[in-house]
């Protein structure tokens, strides 16, 4: 963010507002002419019950700064407008302007678009203004993650726009939430880890990289993605036809990102100005109510819609205490996966065994000091924003609170102890999201419990995969209670979460490879899904024998109580509806997309739907479902 103008800045965040019936220019005629074009078309976010935040990219023909006006109506005719201005687009800010309209009427319909003076129009957008706080008809959303460019196509993005236009008003998306990997700073990941590469991501301006690795290093770099992004028609299309409301996880800024370091190679890596760089940008392409400044970008948030919902938004990059076992030890020990035990002693800290920490931790026979014994338990939230959270959880009048979390709750760990064989320990996937900071996980469910804060939903995102169930308390206890649930949508583009476990499987232990997948008729049945929901003891029987009944007696996974669905080999979106009685979730699975699906967008290969109630102080959440419809995921039929 340097060389940043102030008042620049201002106009940027919230100088550009317009509200409706105010006084404005009269009688703008639109004109088809090219003086401006709009190549990353136009978008809408944060909706509250009266206002909208409006955003475009208008490119002159020259690299100066450059006015423009939007209008707002409530036909797509603009045959009366009911909120006009003038904005400027400035060449220091990359030609992104949002404009903030307020006078609007709650849950409406609206039509927007930004016009040339000398000639240059956007496309028309359309957008909603949230329900009033007493409004008590039901919210349906659409989520989403992960769009990686050059592994996949945006072909889910039309497919949603297909069907909600064949929906019925009623049922119709009123707001897409964005969980994060909006971009991916890195490139080039051609016969790597068996990721696909299907298209070519334009060279960066600058770019940086160690020979294997290519990454974005300066403003430049992640304006270029974002633009890259933003090019394609069907993203376009969805960000034209809904608002969104978006949060980030790493690869707006570095993989694996612990605040502001990257972590590529070795211990996390400070480099405060690329952080800076990923910000500025964010916040240029991704409309947002948000806090932001040179120094800082705050993009925790809550939003009201109608009596039914309140959406919290959280930040698990920014203010996160680094993974509990450093990455050097990982190697060293050759932890993959890793023991679940080892995570939560080096989690928890000076609080584990009650205080009474370990002097010295031992494993596989190596020992050494516990160098954790003195910190505090490790964070994702960070200190202020949990507290924020928790406020923000208890004091919602809201029937639902649904948690925009970027990284999957959902317990998604190894029961390799249920093996019989000698040594062998419960393990997570990684550190990287929740499962890595089991002590905050416990700490917030048991707020939950102990407080008697229902209807508390996650819908994450991340993991390149789909998945459902119930949240315990204590994942370590035999018979848990729950206290929230969590809904995991795959990704729209990136590679599937299988296809890089199987790569693992089939290049290294062949005993994984059973928990991994199966040859059955030419083609490899995802047997992970069972290893993460019946249990790795049911998984290795079943690819020994192809039994599944022998595999259902063998049931479930121990280590993950309350997970009910996994369908790891898939790329889609989720699509939700609460009201005031329950909440219906359907995780819909798309052909994979490996090449440009046209208008219709990508096939649906099958929805995964399920059913919530809503359940009251001292009751448990009852998760119904999966009931599919076209061809389930193995091993549910």
């Amino acid at each position: 963010m340097r060389n940043f103008d102030r008042r620049g800045f201002l106009g940027l965040a919230g100088v550009f507002m317009l509200s409706a019936g105010a006084p404005g220019r009269a009688s703008l005629t639109p004109s088809d002419s090219a003086e401006l074009s709009f190549p990353q078309g136009i978008a809408s976010a944060d909706p509250l019950p009266g206002s909208v935040i409006l955003w475009t990219r208008a490119l002159p023909k020259t690299a100066q700064s450059v006015s423009l006006v939007v209008q707002v109506s409530e036909t797509e005719d603009f045959a009366e407008v009911v909120a006009e201005a003038e904005i400027i687009a400035r060449a220091e800010h990359d030609h992104t302007v949002r404009a903030q309209v307020s006078g609007l009427r709650a849950a409406t319909i609206y039509y927007y678009r930004f016009l040339g003076w000398r000639g240059g129009r956007s496309a028309t957008g359309r957008t909603m203004t949230a329900a009033a706080a007493d409004d008590p008809r039901p919210v349906n959303l659409a989520f989403a993650s992960c769009q990686n460019y050059e592994q996949g196509f945006f072909g889910a993005w039309s497919r949603m726009i297909t069907e909600d236009r064949q929906a019925a008003p009623e049922e119709q998306i009123q707001l897409v939430l964005h969980l994060g990997d909006f971009i991916y700073e890195r490139y080039g990941f051609e016969d790597r880890d068996n990721q696909r590469y299907v298209r070519k991501l334009p060279d960066y301006p600058d770019g940086a990289g160690d020979g294997e690795l290519y990454w974005a290093d300066t403003l430049a770099d992640y304006r270029h993605l974002y633009k890259t992004y933003l090019s394609d028609p069907h993203l376009q299309a969805a960000r034209a036809r809904w608002p969104f409301v978006c949060t980030w996880d790493d690869h707006e800024f570095s993989n694996n990102a612990v605040g502001g370091s990257s972590t590529y190679k070795g211990p996390p890596l400070a480099e405060p100005e690329r952080k800076a760089a990923a910000n500025q940008a964010w916040f240029e392409y991704i409309p947002a109510r948000v806090e932001y400044s040179p120094e800082t970008l705050r993009i925790y948030r809550n939003l009201r819609w109608g009596k039914q919902l309140e959406l919290l938004i959280t930040d698990l990059r920014s203010y996160r205490s680094p993974p509990p076992i450093p990455d050097q030890l990982v190697s060293e020990w050759q932890l993959s996966p890793i023991p679940s035990e080892l995570i939560e002693i080096f989690d928890a800290g000076r609080t584990y065994n009650n205080g009474a920490p370990p002097l010295t931790i031992t494993h596989g026979g190596n020992t050494r000091p516990n160098t954790a014994r003195e910190r505090g338990p490790g964070s994702m939230l960070g200190a202020a924003q949990k507290q924020w959270f928790k406020n923000r959880l208890e004091t919602s009048g809201a029937t639902w609170k649904v948690w925009g979390n970027s990284l999957p709750i959902l317990s998604l760990c190894l029961d390799l102890s249920s093996l019989p064989r000698e040594g062998l320990q419960d393990s997570a996937l990684g550190q990287d999201a929740w499962p890595g900071y089991p002590t905050e996980y416990r700490e917030l469910m048991n707020f939950l419990a102990a407080r008697g804060i229902t209807n508390v939903v996650s819908l994450s995102g991340d993991h390149h995969s789909h998945g459902a169930g119930v949240l315990a308390t204590d994942t370590n206890t035999p018979r848990p209670e729950f206290a929230a649930v969590d809904f995991n949508v795959s990704s729209i583009s990136s590679t599937p979460q299988f296809a890089q476990v199987l790569h693992e499987g089939t290049t290294g232990n062949p005993d994984f490879l059973q928990l991994v997948a199966r040859q059955k008729d030419g083609r490899w049945e995802e047997v992970w899904n069972m290893t993460l929901t019946q249990g790795a003891l049911a998984a290795m029987a079943y690819s020994k024998t192809g039994l599944e009944v022998l595999a259902g007696w063998l049931s479930p996974n121990r280590a993950n109580p309350g997970t009910r669905y996994v369908d790891s080999n898939s790329n889609g979106y989720g699509l939700a509806r609460f009201e005031q009685g329950e909440c219906r979730v359907q995780l819909v699975t798309i052909s994979p997309p490996l090449r440009e699906s046209g208008e219709q967008g990508q096939e649906i290969l099958r929805r995964a739907n399920f059913r919530l109630p809503s359940w009251s102080k001292n009751q448990q959440p009852e998760l119904e479902g999966p009931v599919f419809s076209g061809v389930p995921a193995f091993p549910f039929r």
